[in-house]
C-alpha cells in the first residue's frame, strides 16, 4: 500500500521535465499540475491504486548535457486515496506513519539526472534520482516520456519501482489480503517556466 510516492512520492517524474531544457530555454521550472499513482499488486492477484494530485516543487537546470536538475519535488502522503476510507487510514497511519512528521509525511525526489538527454530533448529517455520516503533515502530510476509546448511548458510521464522493504515499510495487509513488496509509481505532470503560475496557463 505504499509508495511512497511519488512518488512519489513519488514524485519522481516531475524532475525530468527540467533536465531537457535547451540553452536558450528557461533555467527554472515550477510544477503547475501533477498526478501521482501508486499501483499496489495484491498477493492474491489483482491490484489497487493509491492516488494524489498533491505534487509540488521547483527545479533548476544545473547541467545541460547530460541533463542534471537542482531542487526537489514533494508529494504530500497524507493526501493519498485508494477509494476505501479505512484502507486510506491504514496506509497513512500504520504503514507510511505520516504522523511522525518530517521525512514521513512527505515523499521527496531530488538529484535528478537524465544521462541520455541533451539540450532540447523530447521523447523517451531514462532518469535517475534520490527518493526520500519513510525517513530513508534510496536511489530510484526508470523510464520517462517528455513532451514540450511552444510556450516552454514541459509534460512528463515517468514510472519507477519502489521496494517497500528498502524503506523500512512493513508489509501492508488489509482484511487478510497482502500487498506485494514491490509497487509501481507513475507520475504525470506539467512543469511551467518559473514565474508562470498555474492560474496564468
Amino acid at each position: 500500500m505504499r509508495t511512497k510516492p511519488s512518488g512519489g512520492a513519488a514524485a519522481v517524474a516531475a524532475l525530468l521535465a527540467v533536465g531537457a531544457a535547451a540553452a536558450d530555454a528557461p533555467s527554472g521550472w515550477r510544477i503547475s499540475r501533477g498526478d501521482v499513482r501508486v499501483t499496489c499488486p495484491l498477493t492474491v492477484g489483482g491490484s489497487f491504486d493509491a492516488r494524489t494530485t498533491a505534487l509540488r516543487g521547483a527545479l533548476t537546470l544545473t547541467s545541460a548535457s547530460p541533463a542534471a536538475l537542482g531542487g526537489a519535488l514533494a508529494v504530500d502522503l497524507k493526501t493519498l486515496e485508494t477509494g476505501i476510507p479505512l484502507r486510506d487510514e491504514h496506509l497513512r497511519d500504520r504503514y507510511l506513519e505520516t504522523g511522525k512528521g518530517q521525512g514521513f509525511d512527505t515523499a521527496v525526489l531530488s538529484d535528478v539526472r537524465l544521462p541520455e538527454a541533451g539540450p532540447g530533448f523530447s521523447g523517451r529517455t531514462r532518469f535517475t534520482g534520490t527518493l526520500l520516503l519513510h525517513g530513508t533515502r534510496r536511489p530510484v530510476s526508470g523510464p520517462a516520456e517528455i513532451r514540450r509546448d511552444p510556450d516552454g511548458a514541459v509534460h512528463v510521464d515517468a514510472t519507477f519501482p519502489v521496494v517497500l522493504a528498502d524503506y523500512g515499510i512493513a508489509a501492508p495487509r488489509y482484511l487478510g489480503v497482502g500487498v506485494k513488496d514491490e509497487v509501481q509509481v507513475r507520475t504525470s505532470l506539467t512543469a511551467s517556466p518559473d514565474g508562470v503560475a498555474a492560474a496564468d496557463r
